[in-house]
């Protein structure tokens, strides 16, 4: 039986990226719990897939305004500099 926090098994307090309001309507807020390597990348993608934003972090908190996005379901993923996946989550979108 796997314990919380055993590898393959990310507890809440490994997380590193914050997001709110979930679900967003207008805009959606990051906020990363470390300082984030330069370099770093947040892509956030449609549930289909569709790539809908490539952004590259430059401070702890960043907004991201939900003009272009559809009502639905949203993938995020923040990646370092060598372009390996730190984490994935999801977020909603209700217009």
């Amino acid at each position: 039986m796997a314990q919380k926090g055993t590898v393959g098994s990310l507890s809440n307090n490994d997380k590193q990226v914050a997001f709110f309001p979930n679900p967003a309507t207008t805009f959606i807020n990051f906020e990363f719990k470390n300082p984030v390597e330069k370099g770093s990348v947040l892509e956030v993608y449609s549930f289909l897939g569709r790539r809908m934003a490539n952004i590259n972090v430059i401070s702890r908190r960043m907004t991201v305004t939900l003009n272009e996005y559809v009502t639905g379901i949203y993938v995020f993923q923040l990646r370092d500099a060598a372009g390996r996946v730190v984490e994935t989550n999801k977020f909603q979108v209700a217009k």
